[in-house]
């Protein structure tokens, strides 16, 4: 993008295809729409998909041409559209008036939350960046081969002879090559059939482009005849960052009990270390104990618990055939690679104690800062800036505070009731603890039902907390398998949380 792009994306990963300045005017708006939708199709997205973004293109630009710049045709909008890894990007920019939450909220515009439709787009992310102004952005990802419409059907797992490979078998473990793609889809496909929950692994042209994008980082073990039988990543988000997601765990049947996670986890440390990466944190599930002690044999801790993450549809083959119709439940686990600098936080006060025993446990030096009472009616005076993430695969949200500013709350609270009424079942929010005013505004979100989730140390430079609410979501604690006597603690203090902010 250019220097003028009110939120500029300066990663090797993006490649601007146009960037179109254009009048505050309804009459406008179907050569816009037009426009961008020629470009989506020269792309590669199909007629169908290209109308149903230019739907809501059009109705972020009205959205922004109304309530913006409240029918100023002289003030202008910048649209910007780009290639991000595997999938289109169209941002929308203005410098128009912040939005107003109380007064959509109480006018009930309902054109707001089509924002949200799943369907429209795969991917939709707020940031308001107050005097700089606003950024919608929509990413779609681009079509590509599925590998479960491509595979044998002999390597379902259904059908897939599952004999234990032989313990003496001489096996190689490298870092995957973004070309083998496909054998990281076949590899699921051969483990999970159709219920691996992050999708896009089905897709070799959506993770090659990341791997090369500098987004993602795997490391794999293939047996004798060159197959890949295990995988285990790092993503990112972004080439520069320092912490980075564990992810993507998968071992095939046949060598379950050779230790290839080990071996795997082994592998990416040392590329950590080596690579100046500070920590890693990743979701183990909680359907058995066996990620969560694996974790915990090679460092890790427990740093949370997201109950009712992803849903409940995952079938782990060899491990358990029990059908799981309700949402599961993830251990939030992190490792410290290198060192970490000292630090000062500003947590809630109901989270003090926790977030303690937490870095204590994680060996992190952290000055936790007690945030007095006769400060919690105080209304910050800088400008706010939040990031709203949707992931439709899971049914989830995410609301990422980078700055807290005078409308935070009033925000945060609108756009949890839109993303309730779209059906949402998990949302969160990442506060940054660094912040003094975090400790205020946690304990506010508390009343609408926010309660602790987990913290994730340095993530994009910070100190975060992640805080949960789930819509209309049953959990069964008894399901949540735990390995290790603070895991079990942790969780009872996370569930007596939940049971207090919901009481």
């Amino acid at each position: 993008m250019t220097e003028n792009s009110i939120y500029s994306q300066t990663e090797a990963s993006e490649i601007q295809i146009a960037r179109l300045t254009v009048l505050a005017d309804d009459r406008y708006l179907d050569a816009v729409t037009d426009l961008i939708a020629d470009i989506a199709k020269v792309t590669g997205l199909d007629e169908e998909s290209a109308r149903k973004l230019d739907a809501i293109i059009d109705e972020v630009l009205q959205k922004v041409f109304e309530y913006g710049y409240e029918g100023d045709t002289t003030q202008s909008v910048h649209v910007v559209v780009s290639r991000r890894a595997h999938s289109l990007v169209v941002g929308i920019e203005d410098k128009g008036l912040p939005f107003d939450y109380l007064t959509i909220e109480q006018g009930g515009d309902p054109r707001f939350s089509s924002f949200l439709s799943k369907g429209y787009a795969d991917q939709v992310h707020f940031v308001n960046l107050g005097p700089s102004g606003n950024r919608v952005e929509l990413v779609k990802e681009l079509p590509s081969a599925e590998v479960r419409y491509q595979s044998d059907p002999a390597e379902h797992p259904k059908a897939l002879d599952i004999a234990e490979a032989h313990p003496e078998e001489a096996l190689t473990t490298r870092i995957m090559r973004p070309e083998e793609a496909v054998d990281l889809a076949r590899l699921v496909y051969r483990c999970y059939g159709y219920t691996y929950p992050s999708e896009f692994v089905y897709y070799p042209q959506q993770v090659e482009a990341k791997q090369r994008a500098g987004l993602m980082k795997s490391f794999a073990v293939y047996n004798s005849r060159g197959e890949m039988i295990g995988h285990i990543a790092l993503t990112f988000d972004g080439p520069s960052a320092k912490v980075a997601e564990s992810g993507q765990a998968i071992v095939d049947p046949r060598y379950r009990g050779h230790k290839l996670f080990e071996r795997m986890k082994h592998f990416l440390l040392d590329y950590a270390v080596t690579n100046q990466i500070i920590g890693i944190y990743g979701e183990a599930v909680t359907v058995h104990p066996y990620s969560q002690k694996g974790n915990l044999a090679l460092g890790a801790h427990e740093v949370g618990f997201l109950v009712g993450y992803s849903p409940g549809t995952v079938s782990f083959r060899s491990i358990t055939d029990q059908k799981r119709p309700t949402r599961q439940s993830v251990a939030l686990m992190y490792t410290s690679t290198l060192k970490s600098a000292s630090a000062s936080i500003f947590p809630p006060s109901e989270y003090r104690s926790i977030l303690a025993q937490i870095y204590v446990v994680l060996g992190i030096e952290r000055e936790i800062v007690e945030v007095k009472v006769d400060r919690t009616n105080e209304r910050p005076q800088q400008t706010g800036r939040i990031k709203i993430s949707i992931r439709p695969d899971h049914n989830q949200a995410l609301l990422n505070v980078e700055a807290i500013g005078q409308s935070t709350f009033d925000e945060i609270r609108f756009h949890l009731k839109q993303l309730c009424l779209n059906h949402f079942e998990c949302i969160y929010v990442d506060l940054p603890l660094s912040n003094d005013q975090t400790g205020v505004l946690g304990t506010q979100l508390r009343k609408l039902g926010f309660f602790f989730g987990g913290v994730i140390p340095q993530l994009r430079d910070v100190d975060v907390l992640r805080l949960q609410y789930l819509n209309n979501v049953e959990i069964s604690p008894e399901d949540i398998a735990v390995a290790s006597d603070f895991g079990r603690a942790l969780l009872d203090f996370i569930l007596q949380d939940k049971s207090d902010v919901t009481a």
